[in-house]
């Protein structure tokens, strides 16, 4: 992913493309800022977690800049969300969830709630990035209560 985002933002700089720019040099600045911090290069699962956190900054600025009237700003700032989201693998239909959350029940052996951390571990481990942790987190809950 590092790449190909190295990539995207250096075709976006030969372009002029600002929001393309703003948007792959801020999930590559971040990429390349945790990888310092931690000194170690990240796994394809670190770097889809940092654009995904990138992404939500952006989406976050966006609802601040909607607050105070700023539209012009506000559509920039969707279309860097949108940038990034593009680069993430796609998440699992919500329909899902429920049979792959009995799965993981049946496959740690969950009985309640206080072995619910395993199976969102089992979860995360079979389903990476494509699991979206709050989706999950309910339908386990759900399932154990």
């Amino acid at each position: 992913m590092k790449d190909q985002l190295k990539q995207l933002h250096q075709k976006a700089r030969i372009a002029r493309d600002s929001i393309a720019t703003e948007a792959y040099g801020a999930a590559l600045a971040a990429i390349q800022e945790g990888e310092v911090r931690a000194n170690e290069d990240f796994d394809e699962a670190k770097m889809i977690a940092v654009v995904e956190k990138e992404a939500g900054k952006f989406k976050e600025s966006a609802e601040a800049f909607e607050k105070a009237g700023r539209a012009e700003k506000v559509e920039e700032l969707h279309a860097c969300v949108a940038l990034l989201v593009a680069l993430l693998p796609a998440k699992l239909d919500a329909d899902a969830y429920p049979s792959l959350v009995s799965q993981a029940i049946e496959a740690t052996g969950a009985a309640s709630m206080k072995d619910m951390g395993s199976v969102m571990a089992a979860l995360k481990k079979a389903h990476g990035a494509a699991l979206d942790m709050r989706v999950a987190s309910a339908a386990v809950k759900d399932a154990l209560s």
